[in-house]
C-alpha cells in the first residue's frame, strides 16, 4: 500500500513537470535539485552535473532557512531569490513553493523577473548593500571571520581569514564547514569534540596549529557559534602565537632558575672537594717519578677543565649584579683586546679595531661587559684553526644605539647551529663548555640590548651586539665612575 502511494506521488509530480507551462524545480531544503523540467534546464542553463545544489547569491543564502521554515509551516509561500546558472550569471527568481509534508520536497515554480521590476531589485540591492556594510566592518576587525549557512556551506569571510587559512576566498565559497580546517595539524578526536559541542551546545572551540614554516608554528584558536535567528554558523579565528610563546618563554625560564638555583648549589659544594684534590695533587708532585709526574699532570690539567665550567656555571646562574656605571665602552673593548693579543698572535690571528671616534657612554656593569666582549673575541680566535683576522668594528646607529661587531673568518655555522647556540651546555668545540654564549645572551639581555648572528659555512660569522646609549642633562652633575670626563656625552 505504501510502495503504492509513493507511485502516485511520483506520478503526481511527473505530471506536474511534464504539463507546467513555467520552469519547476524539486528541491529538498537544503536546495538539493532533485528533479527540473525541460523549461527549467532551458531557462536556467541547468547543468544537474554540477554538485546538484540550486547556487544562490549570499543575501539569498541568508534568506533560504527562514523561507523554507515559514513554508513547512504554512505549505505554500511566495519569495525572491538570485539564482546562479551553470554560466556563472545570476538570475532574480520568484518562487511560487509548495512543501509535501509526505516526501518533504519542495516544488519551486520559477518566474524570472526583469530588470524594470523595480521592487525585486531594491530589495536585492538592500540585502546586498547591507551584507557589503556588514562584512566591511569585519575586514577591519583583527580576527578572522567566517560564515557558514544552514546547509553546512562557507558563504563569506573577510581578509584575515583568507590570511590564517592561507587561501583565497574563491577557494572556500561553497565549501563544507570542515574545510576550514585542512590548513592545520590537528587530531581527528579533537575535531569530533568540535563537532559534537557545536551540534549539542550550539557553540565549540578549537585550538590549532599551524606547521607550513617548520621554524616558526603558528597557533590560532577556532571559536564557532550557532545564531538560531538567522539559522547560520558564525566562526572566528584567533591568532594566539604571541600568547603561546609568551608562556613557553615564562615556563622555559621558570625551569631554567629552578635548574640554576640546583646547579649553583651543586657547584658550591664540588668545588669544596675540588680544592682539596688540587691541593693533594700538588703534593704528590713534589716527590712523584717522571711516569706518576705525567698522570699528575693529566689529572691537574682535568681538575682546571672541572674549575672553568664550575666558574662559568656559576656566572651564568647567579643573579645579575645591578650596580651599573657609566662606561666608555671603546675604551672598553680596547683594553680587552690588548689583553687577548698575545693569545690571539700565539695562534697567527690578528685582532682588527675600526672604530670611529665614539663620544658616547652607556650605562652598564663593566666587569660582566669586559667577559661578554672577552668571550666573543675568544670564539672567533678559535673557530681559525689555520689562522687569520678577527674583525672588531663600533659605530653609533641611528644615534641612540651603540653596535659592536665581531667578524671571524672561519668555517661559519649552519641555522640548526645558529638556533641551537644560546642553550646551555650545547657546543661545537670538543673543549667547550656550552656556557660562554648563554652568559653573553644574559648580560646582552641584562643591559636591554640585543644581539644579532650572521653566518655563512666557509666564510666566517658575525656577532653583533646592539646597547643603548646613555643620555642625560648636561647640567647633571657627572658621576664619580666616569672614566674619563673630558668626553662629550650625547
Amino acid at each position: 500500500m505504501k510502495n503504492l502511494e509513493q507511485n502516485n506521488i511520483t506520478q503526481c509530480f511527473d505530471n506536474v513537470l511534464k504539463n507546467s507551462l513555467s520552469p519547476i524545480f524539486i528541491l529538498s531544503s537544503s536546495r538539493k535539485i532533485l528533479q527540473v523540467n525541460d523549461l527549467a534546464i532551458k531557462q536556467f542553463n541547468i547543468n544537474l552535473a554540477y554538485n546538484g545544489f540550486l547556487v544562490m547569491d549570499e543575501p539569498s543564502n541568508l534568506k533560504w532557512p527562514h523561507f523554507v521554515k515559514h513554508l513547512k509551516y504554512i505549505k505554500e509561500a511566495e519569495e525572491t531569490f538570485y539564482i546562479r546558472t551553470a554560466t556563472n550569471e545570476y538570475k532574480l527568481v520568484q518562487f511560487k513553493c509548495h512543501y509535501h509534508v509526505k516526501n518533504e520536497e519542495i516544488v519551486a515554480h520559477a518566474t524570472i523577473l526583469n530588470h524594470n521590476d523595480d521592487s525585486a531589485y531594491d530589495l536585492y540591492f538592500k540585502q546586498t548593500n547591507y551584507r557589503f556594510t556588514l562584512f566591511s566592518a569585519y575586514d577591519k576587525l583583527p580576527h578572522g571571520i567566517i560564515l557558514t549557512n544552514a546547509n553546512d556551506t562557507i558563504f563569506d569571510l573577510n581578509n584575515y581569514a583568507e590570511m590564517y587559512l592561507k587561501k583565497e576566498k574563491a577557494q572556500l565559497l561553497d565549501n563544507a564547514h570542515k574545510s576550514i580546517f585542512e590548513s592545520f595539524s590537528l587530531k581527528n578526536s579533537d575535531l569530533s569534540t568540535y563537532f559534537s559541542n557545536l551540534t549539542e551546545e550550539q557553540f565549540a572551540t578549537i585550538h590549532v596549529v599551524d606547521k607550513s614554516q617548520p621554524n616558526k608554528p603558528l597557533y590560532y584558536e577556532i571559536s564557532s557559534a550557532y545564531d538560531n535567528k538567522r539559522n547560520l554558523i558564525v566562526t572566528t579565528i584567533h591568532d594566539e602565537t604571541e600568547k603561546i610563546e609568551l608562556q613557553q618563554k615564562v615556563e622555559h625560564q621558570q625551569s631554567l632558575n629552578v635548574v640554576g638555583q640546583m646547579a649553583a648549589s651543586i657547584a658550591h659544594e664540588i668545588r669544596n672537594p675540588l680544592t682539596s684534590l688540587k691541593g693533594f695533587t700538588d703534593l704528590l708532585k713534589v716527590d712523584a717519578t717522571e711516569e706518576a709526574q705525567m698522570y699528575l699532570s693529566v689529572i691537574d690539567s682535568e681538575l682546571q677543565r672541572m674549575d672553568q665550567i664550575l666558574s662559568e656555571l656559576l656566572m651564568l646562574s647567579k643573579p645579575a649584579n645591578n650596580r651599573l656605571e657609566l662606561l666608555e665602552f671603546d675604551k672598553l673593548v680596547q683594553h680587552v683586546i690588548d689583553f687577548m693579543m698575545p693569545d690571539a698572535l700565539m695562534k697567527n690571528v690578528m685582532i682588527q679595531l675600526v672604530s670611529s671616534p665614539m663620544n658616547v657612554l652607556i650605562e652598564g656593569n663593566e666587569n660582566r661587559l669586559k667577559q661578554v666582549v672577552m668571550n666573543l673575541i675568544k670564539n672567533a680566535i678559535e673557530s681559525m684553526y689555520n689562522g687569520g683576522t678577527v674583525l672588531v668594528e663600533m659605530r653609533v646607529n641611528s644615534g641612540s644605539l651603540l653596535e659592536l661587531s665581531i667578524t671571524d673568518e672561519g668555517s661559519g655555522m649552519t641555522s640548526d647551529t645558529i638556533e641551537n647556540l644560546f642553550q646551555p651546555f650545547y657546543t661545537t668545540k670538543t673543549t667547550g663548555t656550552g656556557l660562554g654564549l648563554p652568559f653573553v645572551k644574559k648580560v646582552i639581555e641584562e643591559h636591554d640590548g640585543e644581539i644579532v648572528i650572521e653566518s655563512e659555512l666557509k666564510k666566517g660569522t658575525r656577532f653583533s651586539l646592539h646597547l643603548p646609549i646613555h643620555t642625560f642633562d648636561p647640567l647633571e652633575s657627572l658621576d664619580s665612575n666616569i672614566k674619563n670626563s673630558n668626553y662629550l656625552v650625547t
